[in-house]
Order: structure tokens, then C-alpha cells, then sequence
């Protein structure tokens, strides 16, 4: 009985699209000097961040032309993540992605816990490394395997992967579906490590969690009357 012979088969992958902004260098300094400025200006919010600063969700009604060149490349990332995620008869229309948008700061440290964005109407969710701080000083984005071991299911037993790691790059960014865990090792470097992130939903793209019925209806009125006003 020693001679089986076997195989494994890795079933449904989460799709994460990872794609680099072309204009990176031409909009690097401006996007670091406007997210500087704007932690002068504020204390932030608290959400995952252990240390650190988190701006407001509203980056992206900023009256900014840079900060509109990046929410482009955003749009359009979340389109081709969604036409290779979801079955559909053609790629969403990148102007239809509902966005909110924030800078997050980092310093000697600082890290984010593991957490994940979804709610309902929020279907995507992303990053982009706007200024990582160097090489080997931490602070990598590390996704955590939700679907081979649900969150419910308490075990000592470790996987065999776990968790996989995303070494940071500047101008680099991910998309990921927005109820994926993921969480921000310690950072060590000494320049301010600086990302900007997004969550998103799309009227192509409906998505409520389960029994959520009063935010679906809020939802679907909104989407109405943003395309009908």
C-alpha cells in the first residue's frame, strides 16, 4: 500500500493584481510634499495603525491635479483587477468606481494590524507605495490566507503558507478583493514610509454582506441618484 502516487491541486486563488503608476517619478515629490502638508495640518484618524498617521478618507476630492492623475491610475487598476476577478461581459467603466482615498505615514516602528476593508458596497481595495524608506527596513504589506483556513477555525497546527509577504517599491501598487486580511509589518527606516490606499465600490459590481439589507437599499438610492442627477 506504499505505492500512491499523488498530485495537489491549489484551488481558487485569490486574484491580487499588482501594477506599477508609469508616471511615478513625475508625481513622487508633489504627492509626498501634499501628504506631508496635509499631516501638518491634521492629527489623522485612528483605524489599524499602531503608531503612525492615517488622513481622512477624502483624498481624492482634493482639488489637486497630481492627486487626479494618481486616482486615474487607480480607476483603471481596479477595472482590471475586477475583469480578471469576476465574470463579466465587459470591463467596468473606470469613471464608475465610488472611491475614497487616504495617505497613510509611517515612521521608526510604526505598524499596521491585520484587518481587512469590507463592508457592504465595497467590493475592492488597494495600496500604492508612494515612498518605501530603502531596502530591508521592514515594513512589508503581508497578506493572510483566509481561504484555506477561514478565521473561524481555530488551530495550533500552522499552514504551510500562511501568509506571503510583499516586499514594498516605490511606485508600485496592489489590488486585492476587499475582504482580503492582510496587515503592515514594523518599519525601521529612518525617511517616512508613505503609502496611499483606496477602498471602492462599482454600480457593475454589487456587493452587500449577508442580511445587510437596510445598507443595500442605501446603497442602490445612492448609485440611483448619482447617475441620475
Amino acid at each position: 500500500m506504499d505505492d500512491v502516487s499523488s498530485s495537489v491541486l491549489s484551488l481558487f486563488p485569490t486574484t491580487v493584481l499588482r501594477f506599477d503608476v508609469a508616471k511615478h517619478a513625475m508625481l513622487r515629490d508633489e504627492l509626498i510634499a501634499c501628504v506631508l502638508e496635509l499631516q501638518q495640518r491634521s492629527l489623522g484618524v485612528q483605524k489599524t495603525n499602531i503608531g503612525g498617521w492615517h488622513s481622512a478618507t477624502d483624498l481624492h476630492l482634493l482639488d489637486n491635479p497630481t492627486i487626479l492623475q494618481l486616482t486615474q491610475a487607480f480607476r483603471l487598476a481596479m477595472s482590471q483587477w475586477a475583469d480578471q476577478f469576476f465574470v463579466l461581459s465587459r470591463m467596468p467603466d473606470p469613471k464608475g468606481w465610488q472611491l475614497e482615498m487616504w495617505a497613510n505615514i509611517n515612521r521608526f516602528g510604526h505598524r499596521n494590524r491585520a484587518h481587512d476593508h469590507f463592508r457592504s458596497g465595497i467590493v475592492a481595495s488597494g495600496f500604492y507605495y508612494l515612498q518605501c524608506g530603502g531596502e530591508n527596513v521592514g515594513g512589508e504589506t503581508v497578506f493572510i490566507n483566509q481561504q484555506s483556513r477561514p478565521l473561524f477555525i481555530e488551530s495550533e497546527t500552522p499552514l504551510k503558507c500562511s501568509r506571503l509577504s510583499i516586499t514594498p517599491v516605490d511606485g508600485q501598487g496592489y489590488v486585492f478583493p476587499s475582504w482580503q486580511g492582510h496587515e503592515v509589518q514594523p518599519y525601521r527606516g529612518e525617511l517616512p514610509r508613505i503609502t496611499m490606499a483606496f477602498n471602492a465600490g462599482h454600480p457593475d459590481l454589487p456587493l452587500t454582506r449577508y442580511g445587510d439589507k437596510v445598507r443595500r437599499e442605501k446603497w442602490r438610492k445612492a448609485w440611483r441618484k448619482l447617475f441620475t442627477d
